[in-house]
């Protein structure tokens, strides 16, 4: 198997690897891989992995969300750098959309500990 079909097969989660993988890469093996075929196979793969590991996306989310109202305060000139002080409406409003995304992380962690804690 060359090695975009062993990537395609590696990028599944181990649960679904020790599962399926054989007969994935049997069709792999027997499927021509045009680009339409990837781009499925990449969206599956995105997809089990974000059932797979709900945590990590909420991580992933919050990067996206954190880096995103960073580069907006900076462009929309409400701050000059990472780190800076609510002094008005705007920039305080624009500081909580860049720290909410690590509120809704943290206590999404609580939750689930305090869940399996109780379990």
């Amino acid at each position: 198997m060359d090695l975009i079909r062993s990537v395609l097969v590696a990028m599944h989660p181990r649960a679904w690897r020790e599962r399926y993988a054989a007969e994935f890469r049997a069709l792999l093996e027997d499927t021509t891989l045009t680009p339409a075929a990837v781009v499925d196979i990449l969206k599956n793969c995105i997809g089990l992995q974000a059932r797979a590991h709900p945590g990590l996306l909420l991580v992933a989310g919050a990067v996206v969300a954190s880096v995103t109202g960073e580069i907006a305060a900076l462009r929309t000139g409400l701050t000059a750098n990472i780190l800076w002080a609510p002094t008005n409406l705007v920039r305080a409003l624009a500081l909580l959309g860049t720290v909410a995304p690590w509120l809704v992380v943290t206590v999404s962690i609580a939750i689930r500990r305090r869940a399996a804690h109780r379990a």
